[in-house]
């Protein structure tokens, strides 16, 4: 039975207005607040446990490192995913100008196959993966629609971070539930499609694949 690890923040770097550094000369505070993301951080070169997500690198069973707990005897793969930004904020005049990075990633040694499964139930866990990319992109939407104050920048991003997150545990929740944990392809192939949707930028909902038990 297929199974991901729930979900928690791993990093979460809040903001800093020079205005509020008071190493630095004093400035009237900003009227106008611009935010701006860059690309994804995905580096050259892949560090030892972690695979930052990019869609040319999908997950391979060589990634799972990690050893599987005792009791979990029904589980066939654990995948651990999650994602976190970083960000800067500079002043200029009267504009803070606020610059974020998401990152994506997949910590190897935390996640675990037992036996050897097939391509099918890899693909179920590469979807757990695709699925924190999604949330991250919903996070990224959120921050970017919303009107706010320079002075609330810090904590109101904090906040979409940790309302992204928790709507990242419950969908991924919804989709353990509505595929039976990879046993249901029918409902796996309405998922698949919505991934491949959401990837490409659609905004599509979520696959009507009957009842579940994560609201």
């Amino acid at each position: 039975m297929l199974r991901m690890l729930l979900l928690i923040p791993l990093l979460l770097t809040g903001l800093r207005s020079p205005a509020q550094d008071s190493s630095r000369t004093e400035k009237p505070p900003p009227k106008v607040l611009i935010i701006r993301f860059d690309p994804d951080y995905a580096p050259a070169v892949q560090p030892e446990d972690t695979i930052y997500y990019t869609p040319s690198r999908p997950l391979q069973w060589s990634d799972f490192t990690g050893k599987r707990p005792p009791g979990h005897t029904d589980n066939i793969a654990v995948t651990y995913s999650s994602f976190a930004y970083t960000g800067s904020a500079r002043q200029k005049q009267d504009t803070l100008w606020v610059t974020l990075t998401l990152q994506v990633f997949f910590v190897k040694s935390a996640s675990w196959v037992s036996g050897s499964p097939g391509t099918y139930a890899l693909q179920h866990e590469q979807m757990h993966f695709d699925l924190t990319h999604i949330a991250a992109d919903d996070f990224k939407r959120r921050v970017l629609r919303t009107d706010m104050e320079p002075e609330d920048a810090d904590s109101y991003i904090q906040y979409q971070y940790l309302e992204a997150f928790r709507d990242m545990n419950h969908l991924q929740e919804r989709y353990e539930a509505a595929t039976g944990h990879g046993r249901n392809p029918a409902a796996a192939a309405q998922w698949k499609k919505y991934i491949r949707d959401r990837l490409y930028g659609k905004l599509v909902p979520l696959p009507d694949t009957g009842p579940s038990s994560v609201k």
